[in-house]
């Protein structure tokens, strides 16, 4: 029985760790040049992230998240991508009028952290 508990709380424990999408960033427009990997967990906000304008999924976190970028260091105002978070290994470039990405979020859909 004891044995049960332990396992239990072990799975409970990994499911909770894993339930954010890890993002590589890059700063071109075309995943060449690395500034760093973030994660993302998911329903939430990443900031204080290194500018960037392209990414590319490398771990998709919990089910059907929407990772959308923002040009701002908040995860409101102009988006510059969203994507479905399953679409790992596809470079995406993150970056509109106002310029590259600055936040990250994930969400149950684009624009919902």
């Amino acid at each position: 029985m004891l044995f049960n508990k332990i396992s239990v709380s072990a799975i409970s424990a990994f499911a909770i760790v894993a339930n954010g999408a890890i993002l590589e960033m890059y700063s071109d427009r075309n995943c060449q040049n690395s500034v760093g990997s973030r994660n993302v967990w998911d329903n939430s906000c990443a900031t204080g992230v290194p500018g960037f304008q392209s990414y590319i999924i490398t771990y998709p976190g919990g089910g059907d998240q929407a990772i959308t970028t923002y040009s701002r260091a908040a995860c409101a105002g102009p988006q510059t991508t969203c994507n479905y978070a399953g679409s790992t290994g596809v470079c995406y470039p993150s970056f509109n009028s106002a310029g590259g990405s600055n936040a990250i979020g994930s969400g149950i859909a684009c624009g919902f952290v």
